[in-house]
């Protein structure tokens, strides 16, 4: 669970955290209130960027195709762990 910046209570759960994304604003459970991750969250998105651009240099689609996956758990990772809430107004 992750705690709400507001009220230090139950905000969201991890795997939605994982899905929420600088640009995007959500009410918390327990106040109500808008969270929003850090605008730091937008680095959170390199390690996709850079399984994509491997894939496009990948010698075979399989492989391309891991890395993608791999990009992509990365920076499910970053937003789940790293990225912090904020206060959304």
């Amino acid at each position: 669970m992750v705690k709400c910046p507001h009220c230090g209570g139950t905000a969201m759960t991890l795997g939605e955290k994982a899905l929420l994304g600088p640009g995007r604003a959500v009410r918390c459970r327990a106040c109500g209130k808008r969270v929003a991750t850090h605008w730091i969250g937008i680095l959170a998105a390199l390690p996709a960027f850079l399984g994509g651009y491997a894939f496009l240099n990948a010698e075979s689609t399989p492989l391309g195709l891991m890395c993608v996956l791999a990009g992509v758990a990365g920076m499910a990772l970053l937003q789940t762990f790293v990225v912090p809430l904020m206060k959304s107004e």
